[in-house]
């Protein structure tokens, strides 16, 4: 048993010994009403905002670097005299919480507490057990803070499962045998207009017009980022005050602009990344920010804190495209605890998430229409119409969260929000508009829920002649998912194209993306022509008097030398790497933006990778990946 399996199933034995303690639970799960009487079948809108496209997007004349060698990428990368291994998603909540360990050692655990149940112990006793045992590996504010966050949630969803193993299946899925729960399986029902003919549409000509679009995600913006302060620290989030050092290791100090440990975004690297996007991309025709605004620091997190720091980005963002239009998603690191997003049948004030979509409402309907108002009100999800023929659908994917426990009582469709998208690309679609959708978690994320995943690739199959482009964040790499026809997963159908992230967390360049948008012509497909990620060398720009050299690391085209950016393409490239080592090598440097602390990637890190990026549909690898790797 390892380290963090250990820890984490002390932590299971400290959470469940509580259920029999004196305190009760807040109400019975029979009392809850999980019906969500909320009309979603709502009228579109129906006004575009956006201008026509001015632009024209021009091929270059592209020579290819088809026997590239990357110095370097099969050394062994040493940090602090510690090996760094390499985690498909990152470093997440998962991780920072000690959630990621394997099924049977969860299940094992779950199982022999539930025989201590008659154990009658009370809260503050429990708590300074878990700080007692916690605080070998992190500090006692850290393990107290987690208990005191995260514990008034989870405690009452537990003690309130009707099997507390399913809890393990919920959290980590395929990691589990016969992880499917049946009183967590649900399906989507469609409207019964028969899938039109899918028609092959000829690939964009050069010069047709185009929108350029700028992709932000995961800021990350940390407020108390302290310039000096250590980088390589115990805490879960370092380059603060009172981050501590870990046992025999020297200080690295932080720099101006960040650092690639554990540590976040300071409000300079913001402030300057959006003014060079001012000079650089002054063209841009609207922005699509893919959420998670406020820092790693879960532990140490309050309402009031993240509501201040999703002000300030806000207010950052604002001042930097006062007359861009900008689309927001929202990501799980804006709720507190974190992750944690109660569906609407929640109505105690004390765990409702009514306060964050208030605050949110507020924010978004700077940039959104008042017809908005309703669905962000309601569940944070909303659609606009960008140009006739041409909408954009924002999903709030945090309700597939596998941190948000609420979801573990009843994961049905919550706020609705799968019936209201269909109902939307049943009217885009009967109206010949295209539609692109936005989110925060990624429905192939190994942290959303297995059942909503797959309505959710269900309803990208029925409406794939209507979906022309989908666009996440939240695993901090420059990546990306392929859907397949669900019969037998041959044809490719559709792209989900995951941004990379601002903050540096961890072992990242900072980041962000463009794409050219297929624009206003008699035969536009409204697909996407092409990408670009630019960054920085964040090691370079820490140097005394300098500053970050924005560039541009790639463009997909080019660096994969793809004839289209249409998932058959993604596919092949896949198929591609699979037996070209330069070219996977290419793709993971870019991945980590060429960062100078990339970990080593064997060829297990490798198989691991190729298998993500054909999974568009969570917790399914053993059936889209068994003739691949």
């Amino acid at each position: 048993m390892n380290r963090r399996d250990k820890i984490f199933s002390l932590f299971l034995i400290l959470i469940i010994c509580i259920f029999k303690t004196d305190q009760a639970p807040i109400q019975n799960s029979t009392s809850f009403n999980f019906i969500d009487g909320w009309n979603y079948k709502l009228p579109q809108h129906k006004s575009p905002l956006l201008k026509e496209s001015q632009k024209h997007f021009t091929n270059p004349r592209y020579t290819y670097g088809k026997e590239l060698k990357i110095e370097g990428f099969n050394e062994e990368v040493i940090i602090s005299n510690s090996t760094l291994k390499h985690n498909v998603f990152g470093a997440d909540n998962k991780d920072i919480i000690g959630l990621n360990v394997s099924c049977p050692i969860c299940e094992k655990a779950v199982q022999f507490l539930y025989a201590q149940l008659q154990l009658k112990v009370s809260f503050e006793v429990i708590k300074q057990y878990f700080i007692l045992i916690c605080a070998i590996y992190s500090s006692t504010e850290v393990c107290g803070g987690i208990f005191d966050s995260y514990g008034p949630e989870l405690l009452p969803v537990l003690s309130m499962l009707s099997d507390p193993a399913d809890a393990c299946k919920l959290l980590l899925g395929e990691k589990c045998n016969e992880p499917d729960i049946p009183a967590h399986q649900w399906d989507i029902t469609f409207p019964d207009t028969p899938k039109p003919e899918l028609k092959y549409k000829e690939l964009t000509k050069v010069n047709s017009p185009v929108f350029k679009v700028l992709h932000l995600s995961d800021t990350h913006y940390d407020p108390d980022y302290f310039v000096g302060s250590v980088t390589n620290c115990k805490e879960p989030l370092c380059c603060r005050t009172y981050s501590n050092l870990r046992d025999e290791e020297e200080a690295i100090p932080a720099g101006r602009w960040g650092s690639y440990e554990k540590c976040d975004a300071p409000k300079i690297l913001l402030e300057n990344m959006l003014n060079h996007i001012a000079l650089e991309h002054p063209d841009i025709d609207y922005v699509i920010w893919t959420g998670d605004l406020p820092p790693h620091d879960i532990w140490n997190q309050t309402k009031n804190s993240n509501l201040d720091v999703i002000r300030d980005t806000v207010e950052i963002i604002f001042t930097a495209f006062p007359d861009k239009p900008v689309f927001p998603a929202i990501g799980n690191h804006e709720s507190a605890p974190a992750g944690n997003f109660p569906p609407p049948w929640m109505q105690d004030d004390t765990h409702s998430i009514t306060w964050l979509y208030k605050e949110m409402t507020n924010h978004w309907l700077r940039w959104l229409p008042a017809s908005a108002f309703n669905t962000v009100n309601h569940g944070a999800f909303y659609s606009v119409l960008l140009r006739p023929g041409f909408r954009l659908i924002s999903l709030n994917t945090n309700y597939c969260y596998s941190l948000s426990w609420w979801l573990f009582l009843n994961s049905t469709d919550p706020s609705n929000e799968l019936k209201w998208l269909v109902n939307e690309l049943q009217q885009a679609e009967d109206n010949n508009e295209k539609v692109h959708i936005i989110g925060h978690v990624a429905p192939g994320s190994d942290d959303c829920l297995k059942t909503w995943s797959r309505n959710f690739y269900e309803i990208v199959h029925r409406y794939e002649g209507t979906i022309t482009g989908l666009f996440y964040g939240h695993s901090h790499a420059d990546e990306f998912q392929v859907f397949y026809e669900t019969t037998n997963y041959s044809r490719p159908t559709a792209v989900a194209y995951l941004a990379p992230s601002v903050t540096s967390f961890t072992n990242y360049n900072p980041a962000y993306r463009i794409y050219y948008v297929d624009g206003d012509h008699d035969r536009t497909t409204r697909e996407i022509i092409d990408h670009e990620t630019w960054t920085f060398d964040l090691q370079s720009a820490n140097d005394e008097g300098n500053e970050p050299n924005w560039f541009k690391l790639y463009s997909a085209k080019e660096e994969y030398e793809m004839n289209s950016l249409r998932p058959k393409e993604w596919d092949l490239l896949i198929n591609k790497m699979k037996v070209n080592d330069n070219l996977f090598k290419r793709f993971y440097r870019n991945y980590y933006r060429d960062s100078p602390t990339m970990p080593l990637c064997d060829t297990d890190c490798q198989n691991q990778i190729l298998c993500s990026l054909k999974c568009a549909k969570s917790h399914s690898k053993t059936q889209l990946c068994a003739n691949t790797i």
